[in-house]
């Protein structure tokens, strides 16, 4: 099962979607509370953004060879799967 966010603009798109829920090949999820600044919601004044970053800064680091090994192991694997 894959989880994600749509924002539709469409109607007859919508109506698509919902046509496939009918169907029961996906179900909608009327609402879905997604904490992230790079999605459309309401704004975030500057105290809030500041406690993001620095929460964000304390957080755990990795380095980048470490993520470039992961992202090379990950991308075989996913080239496997799709030949």
């Amino acid at each position: 099962m894959q989880t994600i966010t749509l924002q539709v603009t469409d109607k007859n798109a919508l109506k698509t979607i919902q046509n496939l829920e009918d169907k029961h090949f996906i179900r909608i999820i009327d609402r879905l509370e997604v904490d992230s600044l790079a999605l459309p919601g309401p704004p975030v004044n500057v105290a809030e953004f500041k406690n993001w970053i620095q929460e964000a800064e304390a957080g755990p680091t990795i380095s980048f060879e470490h993520v470039k090994q992961q992202w090379a192991s990950r991308k075989k694997l996913l080239q496997k799967h799709i030949k």
